[in-house]
């Protein structure tokens, strides 16, 4: 399933405590079907009971009629996800074993504090686009594989890359409105545009010591938004371990966080032939594990994989490879929690 050199699309699956929970197919596999019948039917809600399952419907009409609208927004942005799945009458077994684990997952925030508005966006989304909500991964990692291929070709062009800068102002053009210059490292830089792609704690930081874009009110909101802890965990265990799908999505267990692991041996390449197990686990709001050791860690992911898939029981880790990113993702709240997650940046 090459969607493009270097990429492929790949199966993934839902767990909770109660072990596997959905299975999602790959969607450009399957005849298409009118919205939204397509995504709900091919979807495998493996241990939830029909009368669960229907009560997924009149979430699907409310996902439907969001039209992406001011009025839609605003309707719908004043309450939290948890708030909108009560109204439309969802069961709380659907609620706790599959859609509060995507939402931690795929908005980075708790049903309690996300947008209901920003959850019927991406369900509008994938209700209507069957063929295109396939998860698609790097054979690799994405600098091997993506960025630096690319970064090759623009040299190749005369494009340099001052790398180890770090900005720290701007100069707007007075005449223009537009960023004329950019500082870094006390040295000044002509610029015909800036492109800022960096996390939310390091925009934050900028905009604070900024002397442009601190009188800049698009940017002075990028201070309301709040941001979630990041902790990424990659483990070589002694044996093959059988993992069903190569892409999968986990609740907390306690509620606290939302968390995926990926089987590495599927997805990239260098691990294709690996005698042994190579995985990643990566958990979002992620917070009571930064002060914890490596020793540590490594016991309490090893034992939610349990939870998941009895055969990490016996495996023996071999090595570890753990970094911690604080306040690295933007948590989409709602109006209550915080700035709108329909704020325009």
């Amino acid at each position: 399933y090459v969607i493009y050199e270097g990429c492929e699309i790949a199966k993934s699956a839902q767990y909770s405590e109660e072990g596997l929970q959905v299975e999602f197919p790959i969607f450009q596999d399957q005849p298409q079907l009118p919205a939204p019948l397509g995504s709900l039917l091919y979807t495998q809600l493996v241990q939830l009971p029909l009368v669960d399952k229907l009560t997924l419907l009149p979430l699907v009409i409310a996902a439907i009629d969001f039209d992406n609208t001011d009025t839609a927004w605003r309707k719908y942005d004043s309450i939290t996800a948890r708030e909108l799945f009560k109204q439309f009458s969802c069961s709380e077994r659907l609620y706790k074993n599959v859609i509060g684990p995507l939402l931690q997952v795929g908005l980075f925030a708790p049903g309690e504090q996300c947008s209901a508005a920003a959850v019927l966006g991406v369900l509008n989304y994938i209700f209507a686009h069957q063929k295109d909500f396939d998860l698609v991964w790097c054979r690799g990692t994405a600098r091997e594989v993506i960025f630096t291929p690319w970064m090759d070709s623009l040299r190749a062009k005369g494009c340099k890359f001052l790398e180890g800068g770090r900005v720290t102002d701007f100069f707007i053009n007075n005449d223009t409105g537009n960023v004329s210059e950019v500082i870094s490292n006390r040295e000044t830089h002509n610029a015909d545009a800036v492109i800022l792609a960096v996390g939310i704690s390091t925009l934050q930081d900028l905009v604070k010591n900024s002397a442009v874009l601190s009188t800049r009110e698009e940017f002075l909101k990028v201070l309301n938004l709040g941001s979630i802890d990041v902790l990424t965990i990659k483990l070589w265990l002694d044996r093959q371990v059988n993992i069903p799908t190569a892409s999968n999505a986990c609740s907390g267990f306690d509620d606290s966080f939302g968390w995926t692991f990926f089987h590495l041996n599927a997805i990239h390449d260098e691990y294709k032939d690996n005698p042994v197990t190579v995985l990643q686990a990566d958990f979002y709001h992620a917070s009571e594990f930064l002060p914890q050791n490596d020793e540590q860690t490594v016991t309490k992911v090893i034992s939610y994989l349990t939870k998941c898939i009895k055969d990490f029981e016996n495996a023996v880790v071999m090595d570890r490879e753990i970094k911690k990113y604080p306040k690295s993702l933007t948590q989409r709240r709602n109006k209550r929690h915080g700035i709108s997650y329909s704020t325009k940046i």
